[in-house]
């Protein structure tokens, strides 16, 4: 469910994934049942065609990878650094919710333009690849652009001390509060003409959360379009997902063999076979997203003063963090996100905490101005969910891939042709 680079002590798989700015992951194209053994297709040329045609008036889709996992470990090292695009940094004071002011990384023009806000992956920062990618194609095509990072992170928490990461209509409603502090900041002064979302992974659950909350009038910002990429289905069984990936794909591999299979590697020929088996591919992806819950569990409980965790330690607090690793995606929603929520805010029941994730239960809450981009073989989803989904939703709202993984298609022309017409 979302994005940064990864493994902080080694770059393990950093570059290689994204952001999944973190938190849930599934099976793939290929079956779950093929642990040991690799794809014996890496490109299902057959049965996607070369392109295929999904929109009129966009580029054909010619994303051309099979293979779910495979897409998704990719997905970084097929996009190219926009180098010349040339962000700066924004201030953004008295927002409402937060204790501290806040910084953001922004480009804007000198003309009045539309102003649209890019909403992270769990574990991702405004200045990562795919940040500044994001950026680049919003501001290309005109718009005013701002980002910040996951309201999921440590770093976040400092500045709004809102309360314990995992709530997601709570850290919707501070992301909005950013966004409309930064349209009415004095850089922006007479040149927004009107404010849209672009959600990645676990920040396009946020955009939705954003825009479902903007028609109840809880938040005062007013959002003409969201388009949310790869938010996954169910934040509930992608966190499972991933769980079960740790419990029992990861422990079959070290570190640094993952590392250096993984680590920017780059997608294969097509018609070779995929070099890595699913289980491998699983491994690196669950290790990814543990490493930086790991540091999410330990702040949580020291800010908050939780004590749900062995004491700190004035000498050596490593008892502490092991002890943190050994959190759960699910436990720590269920047992440290919960019971805070429960105690100090408005959170009746952990499946209504879970319900912020699940899009068959957000979107019939939004207005007609969301749209939804999933990939058929997306990782962090169960296939038989993501049905119920599309038979409920209108073709209009949701458009499902034929294949992309988790955001793995975002440097195809489609992708960016769409990003672009975020207000069409």
């Amino acid at each position: 469910m979302f994005a940064r680079p990864l493994f902080r002590r080694s770059p393990l798989l950093a570059a290689a994934f994204f952001a999944l700015a973190l938190v849930f992951c599934a099976r793939s194209s290929a079956s779950d049942e093929s642990k040991g053994e690799l794809s014996s297709v890496s490109y299902e040329k057959n049965k996607l065609g070369n392109t295929v045609k999904i929109d009129d008036e966009l580029p054909p889709y010619d994303y051309q990878i099979g293979n779910g996992l495979y897409a998704t470990i990719t997905a970084l090292n097929a996009l190219e650094d926009p180098k010349d695009f040339d962000d700066g940094k924004l201030k953004v004071s008295k927002i409402p919710g937060f204790k501290k002011d806040i910084e953001v990384r922004a480009a804007f023009h000198r003309e009045p333009a539309p102003l649209v806000a890019v909403l992270l992956g769990l574990g991702s920062r405004s200045r990562s690849l795919m940040a500044r990618v994001y950026m680049s194609y919003l501001y290309n095509a005109g718009y005013h652009v701002i980002t910040f990072d996951s309201p999921f992170l440590p770093a976040f928490s400092d500045r709004s001390r809102h309360g314990v990461a995992g709530n997601l209509e709570a850290e919707a409603t501070l992301c909005a509060n950013i966004v409309e502090a930064a349209a009415r900041s004095s850089q922006a002064k007479g040149l927004v003409t009107k404010v849209g979302l672009v959600g990645a992974s676990y920040g396009g659950t946020l955009a939705l959360n954003i825009a479902k909350l903007s028609k109840e009038h809880k938040v005062q910002l007013r959002v003409a379009s969201v388009l949310a990429i790869s938010p996954p289905v169910n934040m509930r069984t992608a966190a499972a997902r991933l769980d079960k990936w740790w419990a029992e794909d990861r422990w079959n591999y070290k570190l640094s063999d993952l590392y250096s299979d993984l680590a920017g590697h780059k997608p294969v020929a097509p018609g070779e076979p995929i070099p890595f088996s699913d289980e491998e591919m699983r491994a690196g992806l669950a290790a990814v997203f543990r490493l930086d819950l790991k540091e999410v569990v330990n702040h949580n409980d020291s800010f908050y003063k939780l004590g749900l965790l062995p004491k700190e330690s004035a000498n050596d607090d490593q008892y502490r963090r092991d002890w943190a690793e050994t959190w759960t995606f699910t436990k720590f929603i269920e047992q440290m996100t919960y019971p805070y929520w429960h105690k100090n805010g408005n959170v009746h029941s952990i499946d209504q905490l879970w319900d912020a994730g699940d899009l068959r239960q957000i979107l019939p809450q939004c207005a007609d101005n969301v749209h939804v981009v999933i990939a058929a073989d997306d990782p962090l989803n169960d296939p038989s969910e993501l049905t119920q989904l599309q038979s409920a939703t209108p073709a209009g709202v949701l458009k499902v891939l034929p294949n992309g993984g988790h955001m793995g298609f975002l440097g195809t022309r489609w992708a960016k042709a769409r990003i672009q017409k975020i207000f069409e």
